[in-house]
């Protein structure tokens, strides 16, 4: 019963995101893949597909980002409104089954919109001479990785937060979490204490996503190997599970008006 109901709102969170129109980030995806290989084209050809693999695989993050924060920020706070929240939890679904059904609705959107993007990346490849590789399943993979993460991360702050502060409170996580490693070396640089204590403070309470940066080793040709993606498939999934469950917690605590 639960898993049905978790099923179902995620099918009708995928629906409502797709009627909000955020495949058209798709549209301007495919513009910028096709703007840089134009732009590109009197460059050699080893280098046009550097930097084409370079702009499209961080398109992708950022598109992504853009649709994870400002849908998901919002999702909690709009059915709030709407008064369909106190409906649906009325029915025998509790709040964390409605929070997941969220993330994975969520999360399934993002999926179909990877998917779109990375077909249309490797035609584009396809067609330009010494671009194209099957690394970048691994790169698209992690992408995923990476934005299910921060999908985790924006459904707990829609949580406790309004939606504007949820936005921007999960892409300074974004960031901090692209920067982790140097604010923690750049604590142990530091004299005092205090700093070095604050700066392993926030290592630890952020996920680190540059496990999920490979763009700079996929450009360069290196190899991605199933260690890492082992690895970084199990961060991920600590991670969200982790968020998830403290989503739960807040929730289930909070008073709802509907």
């Amino acid at each position: 019963m639960t898993r049905r109901h978790v099923t179902a709102l995620a099918r009708g969170t995928f629906r409502e995101t797709v009627r909000d129109r955020v495949f058209y980030l798709v549209a301007v995806f495919g513009f910028l893949m096709l703007a840089s290989t134009a732009v590109l084209s009197p460059l050699t050809v080893g280098a046009q597909a550097k930097i084409v693999t370079d702009v499209g695989l961080a398109a992708m993050v950022l598109l992504g980002l853009l649709v994870v924060v400002f849908v998901g920020s919002g999702m909690v706070r709009k059915e709030m409104e709407k008064g369909t929240i106190t409906t649906i939890l009325a029915k025998p679904v509790g709040r964390r089954e409605y929070l997941l059904g969220k993330y994975l609705g969520l999360s399934l959107t993002m999926a179909a919109m990877l998917a779109v993007m990375g077909g249309m990346f490797l035609l584009l490849t396809l067609m330009s001479p010494g671009a194209f590789s099957l690394r970048f399943v691994a790169a698209f993979y992690l992408t995923f990785l990476e934005l299910a993460v921060i999908n985790a991360v924006v459904v707990f702050f829609s949580t406790c937060v309004s939606p504007v502060l949820a936005a921007i409170f999960t892409l300074g996580v974004f960031v901090v979490g692209h920067l982790s490693q140097s604010i923690r070396d750049f604590g142990r640089l530091q004299e005092g204490p205090l700093m070095q204590h604050l700066t392993t403070v926030v290592y630890y309470l952020t996920p680190n996503l540059e496990i999920f940066n490979v763009r700079g080793a996929v450009v360069h040709g290196d190899v991605i190997g199933t260690p890492h993606l082992v690895l970084a498939t199990l961060y991920g999934a600590c991670w969200a599970a982790l968020l998830l469950l403290l989503s739960g917690a807040v929730f289930s605590r909070r008073e709802l008006r509907g």
